[in-house]
């Protein structure tokens, strides 16, 4: 840690005001004649909000950016308006203007929720308290971490009979193509697809490696280095943004959480190469969806020599994410006016979704009413519109608001429960579950399956620590969270 420097756990009340006075204002913002416009103004509006509010936060610590609450509002801005800080004009003939102010105001809802959400968390249970506390030897980091890398990639290797360089050539084919997809209905080896999941643990715990690596053999941490390079190959091949984005986002935590003094630069310097690889790769990722990476590589070598092809996307097109918040506005012109709002329906798949066909036959195959059915689109697609869509689609602006209440007290309580975390599989515990919350302000269907890969790190620090014992006070990691924060965090 810098400075022993710690994180207060909860949200400061001040940053709430602004939060909510913001979204008021924003509201009143909402105006335009095309609906690029009306989304415009909110994107504006609300990255000012989360400006001002978010400086109130690290004004006192800068560590609060590392709260999994500020990192979840992010995320969704991101998957919602950030695309419409950049001219979007095709957006202007999928939907009208009063059906993005509708989308808009949902959305302005959600972000209400959760900051309100994030105050009402409960207390970590005594036994996580304890777990995260537990003296990790640098020799357990490296078991977790080669172990999740097997697991996460046996399915794969399985399929190509553990031909590696087979499975790379697969890895670069188009989406959709690898002979280890589970497919719609699963079977007996969806359960080793399950595992794949493992693979989310490899970039946090290689973070924790690199930033202590003055505690490995030279040999040891390079060999880590390289599996997490292979581990953003594989995001950058699968063609899916948001798993390439956590890749990178749950290392940095992962290798923020035990920054030390000499090794600021080098983190800042990281979080640009993120940043601007990302941003290159977001867009290479778009043209490789249909073709693969090895199909996109020899296009552009063709288009190198001759230049006069056009390949992929247009160099003039504008950047754009998912186009969520379009989708949002589509599904509330059509519901509840062509389709009831679907209920408990939504949560029971969503909770659901991970269990392969093989242990439950009867397993509900999907919506009654899909989001592709329900806005006409061919069923092949797949397309998203964050938690917001979907639960609009379970119960209407009321769902959007239980919603964003549940995940709003969900990201508190994951920084409450992290009050004194110093050990190294604690860390691990925390970093991975970032990933969780930050991808399911994508989807709901996916929090069942990312957070899968944090309970297991749970377990392992059961099994391989196994005796509880608290770390001294003035460890070399030092707590990361005041665990005098409970009068702080609604103060200045």
């Amino acid at each position: 840690m810098i400075d022993g420097t710690k994180l207060v756990s909860r949200p400061n009340g001040e940053a709430t005001v602004c939060w909510l006075a913001g979204l008021f204002l924003s509201y009143f913002m909402l105006f335009g004649e095309t609906s690029t416009e009306v989304a415009s103004h909110g994107a504006l509006c609300l990255a000012g909000t989360f400006a001002v509010a978010t400086g109130f936060e690290t004004v006192r610590n800068w560590k609060a950016l590392l709260r999994p609450d500020i990192v979840a509002l992010l995320a969704l801005y991101g998957l919602t308006f950030f695309e419409f800080l950049l001219p979007q004009p095709e957006v202007n003939e999928m939907v009208h203007a009063k059906s993005m102010h509708t989308a808009c105001a949902l959305a302005f809802l959600a972000f209400g929720s959760m900051v309100v959400g994030r105050h009402f968390a409960p207390r970590a249970p005594k036994f996580l308290e304890d777990l995260v506390q537990r003296p990790t030897p640098p020799r357990v980091l490296l078991t977790v971490f080669w172990l999740s890398f097997f697991l996460g990639t046996f399915y794969m290797l399985l399929a190509v009979n553990f031909n590696v360089l087979k499975m790379i050539d697969a890895m670069m084919g188009p989406r959709f193509t690898q002979p280890w997809g589970r497919g719609r209905y699963g079977d007996a080896r969806a359960l080793l697809n399950e595992l794949g999941a493992m693979v989310n643990l490899v970039p946090p715990v290689a973070g924790l490696i690199l930033s202590n690596r003055e505690k490995y053999r030279p040999l040891t941490w390079m060999a880590v280095a390289l599996v997490y390079a292979f581990c953003l190959f594989m995001g950058l091949a699968g063609s899916t943004r948001n798993v390439l984005a956590a890749y990178l986002i749950t290392f940095l935590i992962a290798y923020s959480l035990s920054l030390t003094r000499k090794r600021i630069l080098e983190f800042g310097l990281l979080c640009v190469c993120a940043a601007a690889g990302f941003f290159v790769s977001s867009k290479i990722m778009l043209e490789t969806r249909t073709v693969g990476l090895k199909g996109y590589l020899r296009m552009r070598s063709e288009a190198r020599a001759m230049p006069k092809l056009s390949v992929g996307v247009s160099e003039t097109e504008s950047f754009f994410v998912d186009l969520n918040l379009v989708n949002v506005a589509q599904l509330a012109e059509v519901f509840p006016s062509a389709h009831d709002f679907l209920g408990l329906e939504v949560p029971y798949v969503a909770l659901t979704h991970p269990i392969p066909r093989a242990l439950w036959p009867g397993k509900p195959e999907g919506l009654s009413v899909s989001m592709e059915d329900a806005l006409g689109v061919d069923p092949q697609m797949t397309i998203s519109s964050t938690y917001i869509g979907e639960a609009y689609m379970a119960g209407g602006a009321l769902a959007v608001v239980i919603t964003g209440l549940l995940f709003g007290a969900l990201t508190g309580w994951w920084a409450r429960f992290a009050v004194g975390l110093s050990s190294g599989l604690g860390l691990l515990i925390y970093a991975s579950g970032f990933l969780a919350i930050a991808i399911s302000m994508r989807s709901l269907y996916v929090f069942s399956v990312a957070i899968l890969p944090t309970i297991a790190a749970m377990v392992l620090a059961m099994l391989l620590n196994p005796k509880p014992r608290r770390e001294p006070r003035g460890t070399a990691l030092g707590p990361l969270f005041d665990a005098q924060d409970h009068h702080a965090g609604a103060g200045r």
